[in-house]
């Protein structure tokens, strides 16, 4: 009999625990819907649902955000997960990040959705996000952002957690240079402030916030040949 190989760490870490994963969403509404609105505050506010099937997410997941953006298509390994974001309507390749089986200029939007810190080799995701997104489209980062107090909390407490002792955090000026180094430059951001005893609330920049949102347009002008 063949035994199919074995998923990668993070991959694996996600395929198991996909039900626990996507149960989280339900049980935090008040995040998800926080975390929502940041997102959306920097999509394009007339493009119509319509027009989900040229947006993608790499690193779909179970299509908690996907489904709740308008983004239609979907990239994701880890088959438990592409099986349940399928369930909601996702379009769902299986593929990774820096191998998109996609021709170039094929979306409006790209985006990562807390999915970045988990990739192999994030200058190459990032490198074929631009390839596959049209000029003028835009690519997104949404990130949990380790200089914040909570993502430094994390950082120091992640070797303890299922999903994120595979996970990179990174700063918000980090993330920038790696955009930059991709010919991106982020013209928009986005956060989640949480304060005790407060509802999350949405507000701009990324500076303070774990939940942060990064904006960048691909270039109007020819890309050159990859």
């Amino acid at each position: 009999m063949h035994t199919p190989p074995a998923l990668p760490g993070p991959i694996t870490a996600f395929d198991d625990r996909a039900d626990d994963y996507d149960r989280w969403f339900d049980e935090h509404p008040d995040v998800f819907q926080a975390e929502l609105g940041a997102i959306s505050a920097l999509l394009d506010p007339a493009r119509p649902a319509a027009s989900a099937p040229d947006r993608l997410e790499i690193g779909v997941g179970t299509g908690r955000f996907a489904a709740a953006l308008g983004i239609g298509s979907g990239v994701e390994p880890a088959p438990r997960m592409a099986a349940l974001a399928r369930q909601r309507g996702i379009h769902v390749t299986d593929a990774v990040a820096e191998a998109l089986p996609f021709p170039d200029d094929r979306f409006a939007l790209t985006a990562f959705i807390t999915s970045l810190c988990f990739v192999t080799d994030p200058p190459r995701a990032l490198a074929e996000a631009s390839r596959v997104t049209r000029p003028g489209g835009s690519v997104l980062i949404a990130y949990l952002n380790l200089a914040s107090a909570a993502g430094a909390h994390l950082a120091a407490t992640q070797h303890e957690d299922p999903y994120f002792a595979h996970a990179r955090l990174r700063t918000t000026t980090e993330l920038r240079a790696l955009l930059a180094d991709a010919d991106l430059a982020a013209d928009g951001a986005q956060q989640v402030i949480a304060e005790a005893g407060q509802p999350p609330r949405v507000s701009s920049g990324a500076d303070q916030g774990l939940f942060c949102v990064l904006r960048a347009r691909v270039a109007s002008t020819t890309k050159p040949p990859r």
